[in-house]
């Protein structure tokens, strides 16, 4: 890393105290320029105007999972992510691994911890900001297209479907199966981070609402997502 260049930091955590009272100074102090937002949605409206070298992004976020965070950051920049969370089972250390970051970090974390393992990353594998790379082509589906990254769905008439958070991560979690039946379990798992507060009856209803909302924008034709009684779901064209 050039010593002269102040890299951006993202802090992504949704627990105002610990934000703007430990991390975000501490960032700071270290020499770091520094964004927060409590919230997904936050990120990423934060990433239009704003290009970042690192994310700190904590798993139990309000409006989406860190780790599907994580995941879908790996694949639209090369910046350095770190996952804070009150998870301990090693299971969830190396979920976060796989999703992409580069250091998972537990709470309560030492300021001083987490700004060595800023720069420990940062001497692995520093590369310049880069939020957007080389648009792969995107995924299709019984003639939709899935424009996730950009929250849309086209479709086979190429009007434009918006998604919300859940919708995006809906999707995102169907397309990764590739053509196999995904257990409605495993799809609220990478929906929240408060699996027992989500209840399968919300799960039923998005996919209803999703349903609805892509046959009106397509004027009746029916998006491939279907119920496998019993199981869970699954895309297919």
């Amino acid at each position: 890393m050039d010593s002269s260049v102040k890299p951006w930091v993202m802090v992504v955590e949704d627990d105002l105290e610990l934000r703007e009272q430990v991390i975000v100074p501490a960032l700071t102090q270290a020499g770091f320029h520094v964004a927060a937002a409590g919230s997904a949605l936050e990120m990423y409206r934060a990433m239009l105007t704003q290009q970042f070298n690192f994310f700190v992004v904590d798993v139990g976020l309000p409006d989406e999972n860190g780790f599907n965070v994580v995941r879908h950051l790996r694949g639209v920049t090369h910046a350095g992510m770190i996952l804070l969370t009150g998870r301990h089972a090693p299971a969830d250390k190396v979920h976060g691994l796989e999703m992409g970051a580069d250091a998972y970090l537990t709470k309560p974390v030492d300021p001083a911890v987490l700004v060595a393992t800023l720069r420990s990353v940062a001497r692995r594998a520093f590369t310049e900001p880069v939020n957007t790379p080389t648009v792969p082509q995107l995924p299709r589906v019984g003639g939709w297209t899935f424009d996730l990254d950009r929250w849309r769905l086209l479709t086979p008439d190429d009007s434009t479907v918006k998604l919300s958070i859940a919708e995006r991560e809906l999707l995102r979690i169907l397309l990764d199966a590739s053509g196999q039946v995904v257990p409605r379990k495993r799809i609220i798992e990478g929906l929240t981070a408060k699996i027992s507060d989500f209840e399968e009856e919300r799960l039923e209803m998005l996919v209803f609402r999703l349903r609805r909302k892509a046959e009106a924008a397509a004027e009746g034709e029916s998006l491939p997502l279907q119920n496998v009684r019993g199981v869970g779901y699954v895309l297919l064209g």
